[in-house]
């Protein structure tokens, strides 16, 4: 047996499997109501990837305890008193007077979410 020949059936071993793999449920494949293309879900990323995708770290910095910094001064968020739906709000609307920016428009619904639980649970000092 040569290499090409080995080559040849591990791929021919790779695409059996595969092809049994997408037709298994649970496998690799979804399809739509009407079936006619594949449909892929891509999760979002936690939030520690948001809160530094969209520079809430320039302000509240990666720990979020905020504090005087090159984005003017953030609230210490590992203290914050509001509520995952009013730190939602805030994201979205902002605090003018306060100088967080409104992010209407840039983050969408289930991101806000995302951050204001990540907000929530994984900075707050424990």
């Amino acid at each position: 047996m040569n290499i090409r020949n080995t080559t040849r059936n591990l791929g021919s071993v790779a695409l059996c499997a595969l092809a049994l793999w997408t037709g298994l449920p649970g496998g690799a494949s979804a399809e739509t109501e009407t079936g006619d293309r594949p449909e892929i879900y891509v999760p979002r990323a936690g939030g520690s990837a948001a809160f530094n995708k969209y520079g809430c770290i320039t302000c509240h910095m990666g720990d979020g305890r905020g504090g005087q910094n090159e984005g003017g001064y953030g609230a210490d968020l590992r203290v914050t008193k509001l509520t995952e739906k009013e730190l939602g709000d805030v994201i979205t609307n902002g605090r003018a007077g306060k100088g967080m920016p409104s992010f209407k428009g840039i983050i969408d619904d289930e991101t806000v979410g995302v951050l204001a639980k990540y907000i929530k649970e994984d900075l707050r000092l424990k």
